[in-house]
């Protein structure tokens, strides 16, 4: 199909985004693929996963990986693709994929996941393994087990060298895994400054997510037909791009606008991850959401520029504690 090398992938996270983006990679042929499922395991050993989607034409399309397992094995792949949420203080991502790891010295670990902060511990942990840090837009949900349903047409992908390391060709490693994600359809990015749309993104989720649950309206329509909360979302998206420009991120200048543009043309009753994740007694991505940002700006001496989402940010660990301790009395 194409003169791609042959890669083999472990993907660990089959969710909804795992699933997703691992099937392209697929298309790109030349390759096998192994697939790390906890809940949709079965469903997924079974069947595949079943993909809706109309930007590829008429269905029914299915991903089946070539290889479905429970746990990360020790073997050697290519690319170590990890689709799990960072929840640093529920698991650690390290120890979760270090048997496939230390099985491939060389492979390039590729993280798509939301944040900041995110590359450290694999970082300190594989020092010698190119870390592809990567972000994904696209509208997936996986509400049935093996059934994935991706909404609209954005599929895009933005990936990035996280470090170069000396004496390793990582830059290799880097645009043959670009080249797969374009050649299985998948709008491709590749840059040299990842952290600065890291940056971008958490411009929408840092303001939204605390924003959504605080005002107790939890849709983003909601939130954004409510002028005090929908000031409230704008000036904090402006605080986190101006924190970005301090730290030496610059953000494009219609960044702000075109995220609130963004956020209303979302469909009526759109939660933000961590709204559902609230709603379903899951943990939430605060750490890398919220806390490693914060905390750098402390570290840095910068939270003057972002009162607003500093507050949001505190008021919202205090509400998820009197949360949390309202439930155990239950």
């Amino acid at each position: 199909m194409t003169n791609i090398p042959h890669h083999r992938i472990l993907t660990v996270g089959t969710g909804a985004i795992g699933a997703y983006y691992t099937w392209r990679m697929q298309q790109a042929g030349n390759c096998t693929i192994t697939a790390v499922c906890r809940s949709n395991y079965e469903a997924v050993k079974a069947n595949g996963i079943e993909i809706q989607t109309v930007a590829w034409g008429e269905g029914p399309h299915v991903f089946r990986p070539d290889h479905v397992v429970k746990t990360v094995p020790s073997e050697t792949f290519d690319y170590i693709v990890v689709c799990m949420k960072a929840l640093p203080s529920v698991y650690s991502i390290a120890d979760i994929i270090a048997p496939a790891v230390e099985a491939s010295p060389h492979a390039g670990i590729v993280l798509i996941q939301n944040g900041i902060g995110v590359e450290d511990p694999i970082k300190k942990r594989f020092p010698r393994n190119p870390i592809l840090s990567s972000i994904a837009y696209i509208g997936v949900t996986q509400n049935t087990a093996g059934v994935v349903y991706h909404s609209g047409m954005v599929q895009r992908i933005v990936v990035g060298l996280f470090e170069p390391i000396e004496g390793v060709d990582a830059e290799a490693v880097l645009q043959t895994f670009g080249e797969r994600c374009k050649l299985g359809g998948l709008e491709t990015i590749v840059t040299n400054d990842i952290q600065n749309f890291r940056w971008q993104k958490l411009v929408w989720n840092g303001a939204m997510n605390p924003v959504c649950i605080l005002s107790n309206l939890w849709t983003v329509s909601d939130v954004l037909a409510d002028e005090k909360y929908y000031q409230m979302a704008l000036t904090t998206k402006k605080e986190i791009a101006a924190l970005a420009e301090a730290l030496g991120h610059p953000m494009p200048p219609t960044l702000v606008d075109m995220s609130m543009t963004t956020s209303a043309r979302l469909a009526d009753g759109y939660k933000a991850s961590m709204v559902i994740d609230l709603e379903e007694g899951r943990p939430m991505e605060m750490e890398v959401i919220l806390g490693n940002p914060i905390r750098i700006a402390e570290e840095r001496n910068l939270t003057h520029i972002i009162p607003t989402w500093y507050k949001l940010h505190s008021d919202l660990v205090k509400y998820l504690a009197e949360r949390n301790a309202t439930s155990q009395k239950l």
